[in-house]
């Protein structure tokens, strides 16, 4: 089976959105019990199964060999695979199980094992449905272009700062508490709503200029999708951690994310 770039675009949306349809069916049922672990060790709840499910089901349907690394199930191998899945069936699992609406799903869709080949993303925000959706060819949101914002300095930007670097006083050779305490104190405003995936996201539409996790806190499926959306729209990342990371590496990672380069290097002067 061929595809273009566009199929595999398409095929990214309608698997984002029928993983929201299965969600809000779980929300409208009160499907939000804990389940067990799953395969990256955090609690797997009745709706993130279920989202997953949804989700993997159509990729199955839709490419015949997927080697799929997902949050709950782990490892889907493939003997000879043709394209790597990697997902995140529902980021903000614990908003969801509170009744708090900031979530999201997201899918990258990949020609190798490695970051670098990704060649399709999508993430889809839960609370409104809208898709974002992209490859090298471009970045759409619900169709219209991205809007990121060209902040000039530091101190005039809104920054989501997870809240998890202040909690390690030592990762590597440097304080993720000490650098969130610079950055607070660097930029106009922060915030934090536990779904990297959707709070990097807003970067590409312009509600905030940057997102940052120090600490090595963060699966690679909770921010792949979302950097590689930011960077064909013309942002800047870079990961703590790795700089082409395996998508089949369950270890954790830092990220620095940005609307622009000269915001990018700001945060990251403040190793300095």
């Amino acid at each position: 089976m061929i595809h273009t770039y566009a199929a595999f675009k398409n095929i990214i949306w309608e698997a984002l959105v029928r993983g929201h349809k299965a969600l809000m069916k779980c929300m409208a049922e009160g499907l939000i019990g804990v389940e067990g672990k799953g395969s990256f060790g955090d609690y797997s709840h009745t709706f993130d199964l279920i989202t997953e499910k949804a989700i993997i089901d159509y990729l199955k349907e839709s490419l015949e060999k997927v080697y799929i690394i997902s949050e709950e199930s782990g490892e889907i191998r493939c003997d000879d695979p043709e394209i790597y899945a990697l997902i995140d069936p529902v980021d903000g699992s614990n908003n969801v199980a509170n009744g708090l609406p900031f979530s999201a799903s997201a899918i990258v869709l990949a020609g190798g094992p490695y970051l670098s080949d990704v060649i399709a993303a999508g993430v889809v925000d839960h609370s409104s449905g809208k898709v974002y959706l992209g490859d090298e060819g471009g970045v759409s949101l619900d169709g219209r272009p991205p809007n990121l914002k060209r902040k000039s300095r530091l101190s005039d930007a809104l920054v989501f700062l997870d809240l998890a670097s202040l909690e390690k006083d030592m990762e590597d050779s440097y304080n993720p508490t000490e650098l969130s305490i610079r950055l607070i104190r660097s930029v106009k405003h922060t915030r934090f709503f536990a779904a990297a995936s959707l709070e990097i996201a807003y970067i590409l539409e312009g509600r905030a200029d940057a997102f940052a996790c120090f600490s090595r806190d963060l699966k690679l499926m909770d921010f792949a999708a979302s950097i590689c959306l930011l960077k064909w729209a013309g942002g800047a990342y870079k990961i703590l951690g790795g700089e082409d990371p395996s998508l089949l590496d369950t270890g954790r990672y830092g990220v620095v994310a940005a609307s622009s380069r000269v915001i990018l290097e700001e945060i990251l002067a403040l190793w300095d």
